[in-house]
């Protein structure tokens, strides 16, 4: 099963999310959920770097996979329509995932912290 773990800042907006563990949703090579997971992970920190133009905190486990951790800094950013742009990216990937969670709920689970 994979677990989400999102942390929200003072005003609600998701400061960082952690993905773990493995959905075994189907075969390897087959399996949707990871397929998703990974896409909407990946994707969002690639964002943040090419869209919001920030570099955000990643730690991965490349020797065993399923796991990934991004955290940004928005006592860093300056500039408003970058901090919009950081907010968005960053509570979509939470908004996404729990759609992911409520159509797949055996294979993975969501956590949001205050």
């Amino acid at each position: 099963m994979i677990k989400a773990v999102f942390k929200c800042n003072s005003e609600g907006h998701v400061q960082s999310f952690e993905f773990s563990g493995h959905a075994l949703a189907g075969p390897y090579g087959q399996d949707i959920v990871c397929a998703a997971v990974s896409v909407l992970s990946i994707g969002t920190v690639n964002s943040l770097t090419e869209v919001a133009n920030i570099q955000p905190q990643v730690q991965t486990d490349s020797a065993e996979g399923g796991y990934l951790c991004c955290r940004v800094n928005y006592a860093a950013i300056t500039d408003h329509d970058q901090l919009i742009a950081v907010r968005t990216l960053m509570d979509s990937c939470y908004q996404i995932s729990t759609s992911l969670a409520a159509n797949y709920s055996d294979f993975i689970k969501i956590d949001l912290q205050n």
